[in-house]
C-alpha cells in the first residue's frame, strides 16, 4: 500500500455514510454485513409491512443514537 493509498483510505472511512439517521449503517456494522444489503432488507421489508418497519426504524433511532 502507497503513501497516497493510506491516506485515501483514511479519509474515506471517516466520511459519515448515513442517510437519514444512520440506523442501517449502525446495524450493518454491528452485524457485520454491507450497508447496501441492510437498506435493501428494510426497503423490502417497508414495502410489505410499513408501519412496523417505521416503528421500529424509530425505536432504533433513539436506542442507537444514545449509545453514540
Amino acid at each position: 500500500m502507497t503513501e497516497h493509498d493510506t491516506y485515501y483510505s483514511t479519509t474515506r472511512s471517516q466520511q459519515p455514510r448515513k442517510k437519514i439517521a444512520g440506523v442501517c449503517t449502525n446495524v450493518a456494522t454491528r452485524l457485520d454485513m454491507p450497508t447496501w444489503l441492510v437498506r435493501l432488507i428494510t426497503v423490502l421489508l417497508a414495502l410489505k409491512a410499513p408501519v412496523l418497519v417505521l416503528m421500529a426504524y424509530f425505536i432504533a433511532w433513539i436506542v442507537l443514537s444514545e449509545r453514540s
